[in-house]
């Protein structure tokens, strides 16, 4: 009797790692699992209790953890570029059905001696929107096919179909996420880990999935699902997952390796103001403004965007007159910010001393998540004329404008991500299509929040927390 559990155990052990001596394979994404009576025959067959320990001891270290890039790494983006390839296998829509991102297969091309190999998946990489509109990035080089894997929570009705899914789990060692080969962030902000397992990514097998063939899922390890609707696996892709973790070249992928999304991926979160100190020095004053500006206003930074710009909040400091106002009677009156988005290519710059922090209508969209302060600024003529207030050239103006009516600073409202995006109307009112621009960014200042909603407009003066 004592034997039935020892079987149950190494069934289970056998089918959830790969063993030295046997190991599971991926074919057209099925896996072929090891039987429970190929276990009874072995054993039964077996008269030499010698052997039984020796074939227990193969087994239990096939259940050993796994790592392929044990040790430490080569910082930078560059040392990964000479190892690895990133092609994309998947595009996907986001929250609002338009075509944003998707998954990719991170390969292996050489190894840490800069010797060739026959092309392998290693891992996966991604960066992409959920279907609930939040900001997934993740890149992981370190990964381990998982037959028993976390299924993903579905609506009460829906019944997730396992048969038609292989799932993966995505690993992060220390040594990965020093040297930037791995990351996993949501919303731009760095994931926590618990321990080197970040998520679990499931794959729909194939357009035979019916209603489940475009539904992605990773599932972080505290157990929070995020789906993705991306396009179906194709045959094709099949074709190439079969090379998964065969790094001897026996299953190797000669053939197109799919579209290079980047071999040297920008960082996501945009670097802190001290690993960049010229952004941190990022001087946003209206070019050619006159002396009367620095006598009035005052330019605080509220966020560091690094090599993506930076965002300042303008208090007035004196009256038009030039008379001095008392701390305690100052207030904000504008904004100014800087910001290029390196997936659109897109950049802006502004500076505006008109702002309202509750307007009745905004302009672009809101990034998600979507808990923004929505301050609205507007450009008077008067001061575009006087160079109190300015914008760089915005593309898609309506016919007729030479200068934009305003805009909307979207912040995150309680800190939890670090999305910041400016949006310029395109019209002659501040509502409906803008040039918008979003940039992951670092908070400056711990009172961002308090500030925008208390210290807005001179009525703001007497509950102001600055």
């Amino acid at each position: 009797m004592r034997w039935n559990f020892a079987f149950i155990f190494l069934a289970e052990c056998l089918s959830s790692s790969r063993s030295v001596v046997l190991r599971l394979r991926l074919s057209e994404l099925d896996l072929s699992y090891l039987s429970f009576p190929l276990f009874r025959s072995v054993f039964v067959k077996t008269k030499s209790s010698l052997a039984v320990l020796i074939a227990v001891g193969s087994i239990f270290a096939g259940c050993k953890p796994r790592s392929f890039n044990s040790g430490v790494q080569s910082s930078g983006d560059s040392s990964f570029a000479q190892q690895f390839e990133v092609t994309r296998f998947a595009v996907c829509k986001d929250s609002k059905g338009k075509e944003a991102g998707g998954f990719d297969f991170v390969w292996r091309l050489k190894r840490s001696s800069g010797e060739s190999v026959t092309p392998y998946i290693l891992g996966f990489a991604g960066s992409l929107e959920s279907t609930t509109g939040q900001k997934f990035e993740f890149r992981s080089v370190t990964t381990i096919d998982e037959p028993r894997y976390r299924t993903p929570e579905l609506k009460p009705s829906e019944s997730f179909p396992v048969m038609s899914y292989i799932g993966y789990s995505l690993q992060y060692p220390e040594a990965e996420l020093k040297s930037g080969w791995g990351y996993q962030r949501v919303n731009g902000t760095d994931y926590k880990f618990n321990d080197i397992t970040g998520a679990t990514l499931t794959i729909p097998k194939s357009k035979d999935a019916g209603a489940f063939a475009n539904r992605y899922f990773i599932i972080t390890s505290e157990g929070k699902t995020f789906e993705f609707n991306c396009q179906s696996v194709s045959d094709v892709v099949r074709e190439r997952m079969k090379t998964y973790l065969v790094a001897d070249g026996s299953h190797g992928f000669k053939g197109d390796r799919g579209p290079v999304v980047s071999a040297t991926p920008k960082p996501l979160n945009a670097p802190t103001a001290s690993a960049n100190p010229a952004a941190s020095n990022l001087d946003l004053r209206p070019a050619g403004r006159p002396a009367s500006y620095d006598a009035q206003f005052r330019h605080e930074r509220i966020y560091n965007c690094g090599a993506s710009g930076a965002v300042d909040v303008i208090w007035r400091k004196a009256n038009s007159n030039g008379a001095a106002l008392a701390a305690k009677e100052q207030y904000i009156l504008g904004f100014a910010a800087k910001l290029s988005d390196y997936q659109t290519k897109k950049e802006l710059a502004f500076s505006s001393v008109s702002v309202d922090s509750a307007p009745a209508f905004s302009t672009g969209e809101v990034p998600s998540p979507s808990s923004y302060l929505s301050p609205m600024f507007v450009f008077d003529e008067g001061e575009l004329k006087s160079k109190l207030s300015w914008h760089s050239p915005i593309p898609g103006l309506s016919a007729g404008r030479v200068a934009a009516a305003g805009g909307t600073l979207w912040v995150p409202y309680d800190g939890s991500g670090n999305g910041v995006s400016v949006a310029i109307a395109l019209g002659p009112v501040v509502r409906g299509p803008a040039h918008q621009v979003i940039a992951d960014c670092t908070p400056a200042h711990p009172k961002v929040r308090e500030w925008i909603t208390g210290c807005v407009g001179r009525q703001s003066v007497a509950s102001c927390v600055r």
